[in-house]
Order: C-alpha cells, then sequence, then structure tokens
C-alpha cells in the first residue's frame, strides 16, 4: 500500500470517528416533544416513532434504544475491519520485508512513535478512571430516584389498602339498611383494588427488572473499563520489551474492548435519552395528572367517577346528619324529659350533631369546620346508648330510667354513625387519590431535586465512555503502526531504536 493509500485510509477512519460523536451530540439539543420522539423505530420498517413516552409500548423503547446507532455502527465496522485484518494477517506473506527506501523513511519516527503510543496510553488511563467515576456515580443516582419512585408507590398502595379496609368495614354496617349505598362503596373498592393490584405488580414485577438492568449496566461498564485498565498497564511490557507476540495479543485485546466501548457509548446515548423522557413524563405528569401515561404506573382514580362518588357519599353523610338532628330534636320534644332534669344537660339535642359538609361544597371536607359544642357523629352512639332501651329490659324500667329509644333504631344509628364517620375519616385520603396528591409531591420533588442530577450523570457517563471510545481508537490505531514500524527490526530491551538502526545510520553518513 502506497504512503498516499495509507494515509487516505487513516483520514477517513478519522473522518468516521469524528463525525458520528458529532450527529450525536447535535441530537442532544431540547426541542419541543414531536422533535424530541422524531426518531426511527426500527419494529416499524424504520418509520418515525409516533408516540410518546410509554414504558409499556415495545416501539418507543425500540426507536429510543435505536438513538444509540452511532455507537452500534462504529462497533460494527470495527468488528468487520477487526475480521478483515485477521484473514489479511493470516493470509499475507509473512517472508516479506519491507524494502529499504520505506525502512529509511519509517526510521525517522521512532521516538515521534513512542512519545505518541505512550501520550495516548496515558489519555486512555485517565478516560477509563473517569468512566469508573462516572459509572459509580450515575449507578448511585439512579437507586436514589428508584427508591423514592419505589417509596411514592408504597405509599399510594399503603393508602389504597387503608381506604378499602375501611371501605369494606362500612359495607358491612351499612348492608342491611342501604343496599343503593353498599353497592356504590363496593365499585369504589373495585376500583381502588385494581388499581393496588397495578402498583404491586410493577413494584413486585418491573422493579427486579429495573434492579437487575442497574446492575447489569453498572457491572459491565466497570468490567469492561478495569480490564482496559489492566491491558493498558500491561502494554507497557511488550512495549518496552519490544514483544512482538505480546504486542500483537495487546493489539486484539485493545480492538475487543474499544468495539465494547462503542457499544456502550451506543447504549449510554439509549440511557441519556430515556433519562430525559422520564424527567420530562414526571414533569407533564405533576403539571396534569390525568393525562400522563405514568398513571398506568401511579394510578388515581378517574375524576369522573371519583368526583361523582365523592359527591354521593358527601351528600349521604350529610343528609344523614341533617335528618338525625331534625329527629333527636323531634324526640326530645316529643318525651318529657323535665322528669329527668339530671339528663337534660347530656341528652343529645343539648348539642348538634357536627355537620363538616354546611356551608362548604359535598365534596370538600374539612374538620376544622365544626364549632367546639357540636358532638362528632362518630361518639353520637355512646351518648345516644344511655338512652337506649334493649330488648332484654322491661318496658317500665325503661320508661323510669328515661331509655326511650328502641335497641333497633339505636343499632340503624349505630351503623350509619360509624359508617359516616369511618367515611370522614379517610375522605382526605380518598381526596389525596382523587388528585394524586402524594404522587404529584414526590415528582415534583423529584423534578426539582432529583432529575437534573440524574440526567447530569447519564451525560457525564456517555461523555467519558464516548471520549474513551475514540482515544481507545487512535490508540488501536497507533499500536498498528507501531508494529507495523517494528516489523522485521530487532531491538534491545527498553531501546526506542532497533538495534541495526546506528548501523544503517553510519553507512548513510
Amino acid at each position: 500500500m502506497t504512503k498516499p493509500r495509507i494515509i487516505g485510509v487513516l483520514s477517513q477512519l478519522l473522518l468516521t470517528a469524528v463525525i458520528f460523536p458529532i450527529l450525536a451530540v447535535s441530537s442532544l439539543s431540547d426541542g419541543g416533544d414531536h422533535e424530541r420522539f422524531k426518531r426511527r423505530d426500527p419494529l416499524n420498517n424504520f418509520r418515525y416513532y409516533n408516540g410518546g413516552f410509554d414504558v409499556r409500548n415495545k416501539h418507543y423503547w425500540a426507536a429510543t434504544t435505536f438513538t444509540g446507532i452511532h455507537g452500534y455502527a462504529v462497533a460494527g465496522v470495527l468488528i468487520l475491519a477487526g475480521i478483515c485484518l485477521g484473514l489479511y494477517v493470516a493470509l499475507s506473506d509473512k517472508r516479506r520485508h519491507v524494502s529499504s527506501r520505506r525502512r529509511r523513511y519509517l526510521d525517522r519516527f521512532y521516538l515521534p512513535m513512542f512519545l505518541l503510543l505512550l501520550l495516548f496510553i496515558f489519555l486512555s488511563i485517565a478516560a477509563t478512571g473517569i468512566v469508573i467515576a462516572a459509572n459509580q456515580n450515575s449507578k448511585n443516582r439512579t437507586v436514589e430516584m428508584k427508591e423514592t419512585i419505589d417509596k411514592a408507590g408504597e405509599d399510594v398502595e399503603r393508602n389504597i389498602r387503608t381506604v378499602i379496609v375501611s371501605l369494606t368495614k362500612i359495607q358491612y354496617l351499612l348492608l342491611p339498611y342501604d343496599p343503593k349505598t353498599t353497592h356504590l362503596l363496593n365499585v369504589t373498592t373495585h376500583r381502588l383494588g385494581k388499581g393496588s393490584r397495578l402498583i404491586h405488580s410493577f413494584l413486585r414485577h418491573n422493579g427486579r427488572s429495573i434492579d437487575l438492568a442497574i446492575k447489569i449496566s453498572y457491572v459491565s461498564h466497570l468490567l469492561i473499563a478495569s480490564t482496559n485498565l489492566f491491558v493498558l498497564l500491561l502494554a507497557f511490557a511488550p512495549l518496552l520489551l519490544h514483544w512482538h507476540p505480546g504486542f500483537i495479543m495487546v493489539i486484539f485485546l485493545c480492538w475487543i474492548l474499544t468495539t465494547l466501548c462503542w457499544v456502550l457509548t451506543g447504549f449510554d446515548f439509549f440511557i441519556h435519552t430515556f433519562a430525559k423522557d422520564l424527567c420530562s413524563a414526571f414533569n407533564g405528569f405533576v403539571q396534569n395528572p390525568q393525562n400522563s401515561t405514568l398513571t398506568n404506573l401511579f394510578p388515581c382514580i378517574d375524576p369522573v367517577h371519583s368526583d361523582k362518588t365523592l359527591t354521593e357519599i358527601s351528600f349521604m353523610i350529610h343528609n344523614f346528619i341533617t335528618e338525625l338532628n331534625s329527629k333527636v330534636t323531634e324526640s326530645m320534644r316529643s318525651h318529657a324529659l323535665t322528669a329527668h332534669p339530671n339528663t337534660v344537660s347530656s341528652a343529645p339535642g343539648s348539642g348538634l350533631i357536627c355537620d363538616p359538609f354546611v356551608g362548604q361544597q359535598l365534596n370538600s371536607y374539612t374538620p376544622q369546620s365544626c364549632s367546639n359544642g357540636a358532638i362528632p357523629i362518630g361518639e353520637f352512639p355512646n351518648i345516644l346508648s344511655r338512652f337506649t332501651c334493649h330488648n332484654k329490659d322491661q318496658p317500665e324500667t325503661c320508661r323510669i330510667t328515661g331509655k326511650f329509644i328502641p335497641e333497633a333504631a339505636y343499632l340503624k344509628v349505630y351503623a350509619y354513625s360509624n359508617s359516616a364517620q369511618g367515611m370522614l375519616d379517610i375522605l382526605p385520603s380518598l381526596q389525596n387519590l382523587t388528585e394524586c396528591l402524594a404522587v404529584k409531591d414526590t415528582l415534583s420533588s423529584i423534578v426539582s431535586n432529583q432529575c437534573e442530577p440524574f440526567r447530569a450523570s447519564m451525560y457525564h457517563l456517555w461523555a467519558s465512555i464516548l471520549a474513551l471510545s475514540l482515544v481507545m481508537f487512535v490508540l488501536v490505531l497507533l499500536f498498528l503502526a507501531k508494529a507495523f514500524q517494528e516489523k522485521g527490526n530487532s531491538f534491545a530491551w527498553f531501546s526506542i531504536n532497533p538495534t541495526s538502526y546506528t548501523e544503517r545510520r553510519q553507512a548513510n553518513i
């Protein structure tokens, strides 16, 4: 191969190595959602992916993975070039010697070539150290974000389970008296149970897959970087001892490691792209939870049904308390309590039962809205029990002691009162689930505090592995040039020039 052809081939290889990273960096610029998701989908004949962020969609994963094509393509080229080079070395005439003219030309560059090799070896070692540090940082950021998301999911799941338990108890209390309300609560319970099972499935099954993916990514980066560091340190031995078989072995190992580094470059760019999509999806969920694909992972109650359910439940409690207050007042007037003056002050008619929905919207609830003198609905059965005539008591005894309320009426009031108090206790939780407050607060905190460091760590990992890939690519070319330069020469240990170099120089003089 002539000198111009050698220079031409090297120029093309270096141009290829420079163009791919420039194209990759240019694609990092943020645009609108339409531009950001304008990616080729290998599963759809490389047409543009026309969806948004959806971790359940295989086309999203295929299109996002394909964004790392610059790394995969260079790795593929290196594999093909390595096979061709291996075949050329295996089939070439090893007895062929370098011409004396070309030898005299190469003799001038032993020292520059040696110094250039040392420079790129040290650059590769430094880049490898940066990759190891960036890999550790990205793992820590990823684990931190995953733990935060898992905690948010577990909190929502725990909240849903608490509401389901309370609603189930209320259903059993109201079943003998109000089948319509029981059915309404049963429908709500089933919807909540479906959301709880969805969260449980995601946290248990997908959580393990995410943990495995984090470990595989971390171990693969650490293993390749550590092996690369070992090979680079090992390269000093054949370089200084001029051990040609060892030199060929180093070239072979560096070629493989460079190929793997380019594969990781593509993979890390894909992860960086996914990190941007994830943080953008979190921000979208905070702005509008009901119009986000993340609702499938953090399900909020459907607002159309939930607002109707909350309104009906609140209206039921409001009507019950209003009717109960009316009945209490009527009962107090119809019975001669003056015969029992000691019971008047403690009678339920002396302070009306608290109705927290008076003056409020029926789908809202603030416990502080009740006055201090009002009786909480949950405590009313305890007060009422003192005026209840049980079936085992004698009617005359009940009349004398002022117990005028039948046991059946008391049991009904007990069921409704405890159901109303139970609903009041869980209404804040239902409102929380409806508006996704807990998840929104968590994701808002992630967007504010974790997303930027998370994205930065992924970008630094990609940039560091890209830098290492470029340096290793040039280093392999230098190793090849050095092997060609030393072919057919003999060297003393730790010498830069061959032993015959001085003799040829004296002959030329």
